[in-house]
């Protein structure tokens, strides 16, 4: 993940230049972690009120005390489709009660666009600018589609319903969708947007490929996409695995690229690694960023699994049956391919079907919950290369409501501190000993340490051991309850998916 200029080299230039930007706080961590529990604390009018309070204090130079409620932009690429409920962790109607939660429930789920970061970004800085009433330019409203143009104003009427005047906002931004936090701390990627007719010709052709032999479509996907030239080539070895989705995006952008008159320039223009347009480079907010993360990755995984069992308990079967029946989850859309949708839907769709089928109902939730784990391990590979991001740590063997008080006064603590306080938290982890392959626990020793790297370096060495865990059933054991009545429930639901076809 190329970033070419660091937090604390832009803050620097910003010196003497900190009151008058909002605070905004940034929440990612692995699923299952507490970012929901934890961003609703901060958002308590109490709580949001005496971190506004001493955030000025210390950072600004005159701000009287004021009363604050804390918002949550919702940073989750499922969440934002109406309809899905349960598959996509959505907070419950009580949860969006108490605290107003925006970008959830923005985008029509019969809808095959696919909405994407730069859509997420340019919504979040129109929530953003609204809720600390900033001025700037807003997007030419006739270069917005039809889409983007609903998008926009349910996303405004949600604002205007939920803003309180006489109360300063905390914009709280919370998820775990990589991509969606990446290109808003860090900007937009050089890629180009491509053409409609670059778009309908990698559909066309990546369609092609993918009704062959599974190995055999892949390969020649590979061969076909590297022979459009070098750079092209080189995106596609660094695919994780079958990444159809990736795949097509780069055809994409070749077809869009070799189209053009300046086909050679533009080329050379590809995939620099810079960025633009990131809230790093804004001068607008004080933005602190955090990635919560798990003290005992061994135990994270077994919640893990057993958050992908509630699911189940909750009704996951159903919900997708019913959302796919009436046209929510249409084939190939992005929220039928989320973790958990494309898993029960598969299931749902199995040739050989029998009633009461342990073996098939056990290597679907081996499925869901392999899918699951390896998803949190990306998220925290993937935030461990951010050095703009302060590691937190979560007890998680404390109760459930204990976490969420010392995670969340942790935060407060860190978002009080002086800007260039904060920033000396922001450290990098220390260079590997050349000597050594893998870090060691001996590191942790170093009482010099900031808690963030302290907490990186745990989370890295403790990946050492992973390979050692073992999955196992915390609620639908065979046998059980509980189980009996969610495998009922999964052949009542395969048989109306056999109907319907």
């Amino acid at each position: 993940m190329p970033i070419k200029r660091s937090f604390q080299q832009y803050m620097s230039t910003q010196a003497g230049n900190q009151e008058d930007k909002p605070l905004v706080i940034i929440i990612a961590g692995p699923t299952a972690v507490g970012k929901s529990s934890i961003s609703a604390k901060l958002c308590e009018k109490d709580f949001a009120s005496k971190l506004i309070s001493e955030h000025a204090k210390n950072n600004h130079k005159c701000k009287p005390t004021t009363d604050a409620i804390g918002h949550i932009i919702s940073a989750d690429s499922v969440q934002v489709y109406r309809g899905v409920q349960i598959g996509a962790n959505k907070p419950t109607k009580k949860e969006r009660e108490a605290t107003p939660h925006h970008l959830i429930d923005i985008v029509d789920s019969k809808s095959v666009c696919q909405y994407n970061a730069a859509d997420w970004m340019r919504d979040t800085m129109q929530v953003l600018e609204r809720l600390t009433n900033s001025n700037s330019e807003s997007d030419d409203e006739d270069l917005l589609d039809e889409e983007s143009k609903q998008r926009k104003n349910r996303i405004e009427q949600f604002l205007s319903e939920n803003k309180e005047e006489e109360l300063e906002i905390l914009p709280v931004i919370v998820g775990g969708t990589m991509m969606y936090l990446q290109w808003l701390v860090h900007g937009r990627p050089d890629a180009m947007k491509p053409t409609e007719e670059a778009l309908k010709k990698a559909a066309s052709i990546v369609s092609e490929f993918e009704e062959k032999d599974e190995d055999a479509g892949w390969k020649e996907a590979v061969e076909y996409t590297s022979s459009l030239g070098p750079l092209f080539a080189k995106r596609v070895e660094k695919l994780p695995g079958r990444d159809w989705y990736r795949l097509r995006r780069t055809l994409e952008v070749a077809y869009t690229v070799l189209d053009d008159e300046d086909k050679e320039e533009k080329i050379k223009q590809l995939f620099s690694g810079a960025r633009q347009g990131g809230l790093e480079e804004s001068s607008m907010y004080d933005v602190r960023c955090f990635f919560l993360c798990p003290d005992d990755r061994m135990n994270h995984t077994a919640i893990v699994d057993s958050r992908c069992e509630e699911m189940l308990a909750n009704g996951l079967l159903k919900e997708t049956t019913d959302l796919y029946l009436s046209g929510q989850l249409p084939d190939g859309s992005q929220h039928a391919r989320a973790i958990g949708y494309r898993q029960t839907l598969d299931y749902l769709q199995r040739e050989g079907f029998k009633e009461k089928d342990d073996e098939a109902f056990g290597e679907y939730l081996d499925e869901f919950t392999t899918a699951t784990r390896r998803y949190a391990k990306k998220q925290m590979q993937w935030f461990r290369k951010d050095e703009q991001f302060i590691f937190v740590p979560v007890p998680l063997l404390e109760t459930s409501e204990a976490r969420k008080e010392i995670v969340a006064d942790k935060i407060r603590e860190l978002c009080t501190l002086p800007r260039n306080e904060f920033e000396n938290e922001l450290q990098p982890l220390p260079p590997l000993d050349p000597k050594k392959k893998k870090r060691s626990n001996d590191e942790l020793d170093d009482s010099s340490l900031p808690i963030s790297v302290k907490t990186r370096l745990a989370n890295e060495i403790q990946g050492k051991n992973m390979k050692f865990y073992q999955s196992r059933r915390h609620k639908l054991e065979i046998g059980s309850e509980e189980y009996t009545k969610v495998l009922e429930e999964a052949d009542v639901c395969t048989q109306k998916m056999m109907q319907r076809c």
